[in-house]
């Protein structure tokens, strides 16, 4: 066995080698992010776009305006917006806003947070003990790895993920000062970030706290920690348990089949040595996902790989650090067994929490301090019986690219000739399909056999590396640069595009102009239309995402003006009574669709052509357009609902079941409004209605709607979703709220003339936000003053 003289700090005397690869590895990170700051070009796959590009730019408009409000009034007729973890209404970084061009503030989250993950792992490791070594290599691990770099595509787990190094950073230093460290970066993971990771994240939070001061000492700083950071957080705290039970995640929960998707596939563990074993998930054509038994669709985490160098860095310091090993093992163990029961995680979590891979998480912050670990070991007292493992393994991996160099233009050409042949594969098989059969073969051979020849090559320069007459400080770096290598394999995962197709606005956009309610059914959680038949190039996504944008998505075009009532819930934060609707929706004939389109006030729509549908009634075709080889129509709705309305009559029912079946049938949801009797207290009647009363829009904002009615009495009706925090008064008088056409505001006049203000309290929120200053003013204080006392070392875990 290689024996060495222990040195707990070996580089101490020459730090250049590493602060090389650190340089690199800032090099790495501007060459994506440097083009995004300077609002060139965006991040742009899944929830970027799809989710939280809406809302940002929604609470851009409103910070510039002087507010936070609670309601969203241009996406799904008002979904909450402050309380919605989507938003992050309250997160410092919003400021940002303020003083940058929308797409420069917009990418600078990502790229600051992407950066603060690096030196947050790094600070963890060094807490822990390890030297500048293992900690730099932690850091680049972490902010490299494939779950870091699908976290991009996710603006509040990407907070969460920046933050919580920090947030056990506290609780290995713990005191006073500790504590406070803890519960300012929880806080600012709970203002940013997404709950059920976040609540993930207690796990090793309680495993450092634990580990570092025994059972008794590590809880109480863990929960000291947690309390400072909900204190910190309370706006959000309390902005979401106001607006919670009225959302389908609050009042229905996650069905189990909801619950239990994102499973982890037990043969993605081959991600931890191969990056992209089944194909890249975020490219179109031969170099795409192909093994869809494994991948039925692009998974929640886009790759499991941290790179080669940390896994058998990481293997190297289990035994010595097994806490942190079960840790790391139960991550995806755990991802794999919790989606057996979707039932079981319905509830266990009273139908709050879905996607089990999201327990990845575990995984993702262990693996690098294991890493770490080995690396001190390495650098200690050697690594033994490991190296002959790098040598084995290496030597392995590059016998197996040797035999996919060999085998794989043998199997080409086998494929070849039965095609050109028309055997028995190629039956059936359009030519195009047989061409993109064959060009995805060739391309992941070619794929795998540079996965498993850089997976050899970095496993035997590792081991020469670690050779006894190599110093140390140069064994480090070269460590440390070798994993940073076998990293970049991960670059199809920080896709970018440039913002020049989504910052000038579409010719269908110009068209329409600001203001306009519009839906685009190309894409959505259930598609309206057959799934199109594109016609893709080869490569990154983008293509598609430009093409959405043409026609009308959401991203960019609420960056336009445009809105969206029939916006899709992808997190189940619309109102509990949107839900039924948005069922329902993809499940008619476009004529029973125009009548929800009405109702919900939505001006245009753009579908794809159908030669059987083009005269569908109350739809006025205005153009169309092809692209990728599909054509779409832009479409205007006749006669959609006006901001505010007086039905000429009311029409009673007793479910709302009933109700989702008469506005469906329902020509004209504006002249007759359907209103739900019974069932809930207060709706046991139907309120006595004059068919001649009217009303009238006096101003409109997020939070406040002001209207003048006249007539008999009756129910004024507000383009709105049905929210009982939306309170009606007239005067110093109370008016009752009732939902009609199952999911708008209807409001109770009393007979006469009268002005009647529908508006949020915000005072909940805003002496959370005199708590939050406190405790964070507190808590800075205490970081920032000395302790009287030294604090305890411990034994690092």
């Amino acid at each position: 066995m290689d024996r060495r003289p222990v040195e707990i700090h070996p580089l101490k005397s020459n730090h250049r080698p590493l602060l090389a690869v650190l340089a690199a590895a800032l090099v790495l990170w501007a060459w994506v992010c440097v083009p995004t700051l300077l609002g060139d070009r965006t991040l742009y796959l899944r929830d970027v776009f799809l989710t939280h590009l809406p809302q940002k730019a929604f609470g851009a408009a409103e910070l510039a305006a002087g507010r936070i409000p609670a309601f969203n009034p241009g996406w799904g007729l008002g979904q909450p917006f402050r309380g919605n973890p989507n938003a992050l209404a309250f997160y410092p970084g919003n400021l940002f806003y303020l003083v940058l061009p929308f797409w420069s503030a917009f990418n600078l989250h990502y790229a600051l947070h992407w950066l603060l993950a690096l030196f947050a792992l790094f600070a963890l490791a060094r807490g822990l003990g390890q030297g500048p070594a293992g900690a730099l290599l932690a850091g680049i691990t972490y902010a490299g790895s494939g779950w870091m770099l699908s976290a991009l595509t996710f603006y509040n787990v990407l907070t969460v993920a920046a933050w919580w190094p920090l947030v056990m950073l506290g609780a290995v230093r713990g005191g006073r000062r500790g504590i406070a460290l803890g519960g300012i970066a929880c806080g600012l993971a709970l203002l940013g970030g997404e709950p059920v990771t976040a609540t993930l994240g207690l796990v090793p939070l309680l495993f450092v706290a634990i580990s570092r001061h025994g059972w008794r000492r590590g809880v109480a700083s863990a929960v000291a920690i947690g309390g400072v950071g909900l204190a910190v957080a309370l706006p959000q705290v309390v902005a979401t348990l106001r607006v919670l039970p009225q959302t389908v995640r609050g009042g229905l929960g996650m069905s189990a089949a909801q619950a239990a998707d994102f499973t982890l596939h037990p043969l993605r563990f081959l991600e931890l040595i191969l990056p992209f074993p089944f194909g890249w998930p975020t490219y179109l054509g031969p170099r795409s996902i192909w093994a869809v038994s494994v991948l039925p669709s692009v998974p929640l985490f886009l790759s499991l790989y941290a790179g080669i160098v940390a896994l058998w860095l990481g293997a190297a310091a289990a035994r010595k650090h097994w806490g942190w090993a079960l840790l790391a093992l139960a991550g995806p163990l755990v991802a794999l067994l919790a989606g057996l029961s979707g039932e079981l995680l319905v509830s266990v979590s009273f139908g709050l929490f879905r996607f089990p891979e999201k327990f990845v998480l575990w995984l993702a912050l262990a693996l690098p301090i294991l890493a770490g670990w080995g690396l001190e070991r390495a650098l200690g007292q050697g690594l033994g019986v490991w190296r002959r493992v790098a040598g084995i393994a290496g030597g392995l991996f590059l016998a197996l690219a040797c035999a996919v160099s060999l085998v794989g233009p043998i199997l080409v050409a086998g494929v070849t000739r039965t095609l050109e042949s028309g055997g028995a594969l190629a039956s059936g098989l359009p030519a195009a399909q047989q061409g993109m059969a064959l060009a995805l073969l060739q391309a992941q051979v070619a794929s795998w056999r540079l996965a498993l020849f850089l997976a050899g090559a970095a496993l035997l320069l590792a081991l020469l590396a670690t050779r006894p007459r190599v110093p140390l400080h140069r064994q480090g770096a070269l460590l440390v640069g070798l994993e940073l290598l076998t990293l970049v394999q991960l670059f199809p995962l920080a896709t970018t595009d440039e913002t020049a197709p989504y910052a000038k606005p579409a010719p269908w956009v110009r068209r329409l102009g600001p203001g306009t309610a519009v839906h685009s059914s190309i894409r959505g959680v259930r598609s309206w239309n057959p799934d199109p038949q594109y016609d893709l190039p080869n490569g990154p996504h983008r293509p598609v995402d430009r093409f959405w944008a043409a026609n009308l998505d959401p991203a960019p075009g609420v960056l336009h003006g445009l809105t969206y009532p029939l916006a899709p819930d992808l997190e189940g934060m619309h109102s509990l009574l949107f839900k039924p609707m948005l069922d329902v929706l993809p499940t008619l004939d476009w004529e029973r669709r125009v009548h929800w389109l009405r109702s919900v006030g939505v001006q245009a729509v753009v579908r794809i052509e159908d030669p059987a549908a083009i005269d569908t009634p109350g739809l006025r075709r205005l153009d169309r357009a092809e692209s990728l080889g599909v054509t779409t129509g832009l479409y205007a709705v006749v006669d959609p609902a006006p901001p505010v309305w007086w039905p000429e009559r009311l029409l009673a029912v007793s479910t709302e079941d009933e109700a989702l079946r008469q506005v469906t049938e329902n020509p004209d949801p504006v002249r007759s409004g359907v209103v739900t009797v019974g069932g809930s207290p207060g709706y046991g009647r139907l309120p006595v209605h004059d068919p001649a009363g009217s009303v009238r829009l006096i101003s409109s904002s997020p939070d406040r709607i002001e209207i003048e009615t006249e007539g008999k009495g009756g129910l004024a009706v507000v383009r709105r979703a049905f929210q009982p925090l939306l309170v009606a008064r007239e005067g110093g008088r109370v008016l009752a709220t009732r939902p009609v056409n199952l999911n708008l505001l209807g409001v109770e006049v009393p007979a006469g003339h009268h002005r009647i203000v529908l508006e949020v309290s915000a005072w909940p929120e805003t002496v959370a936000g005199g708590v939050a200053l406190a405790a964070l003013g507190m808590a800075l204080f205490v970081l920032w003053r000395k302790e009287t006392t030294a604090e305890p070392t411990g034994v690092a875990p």
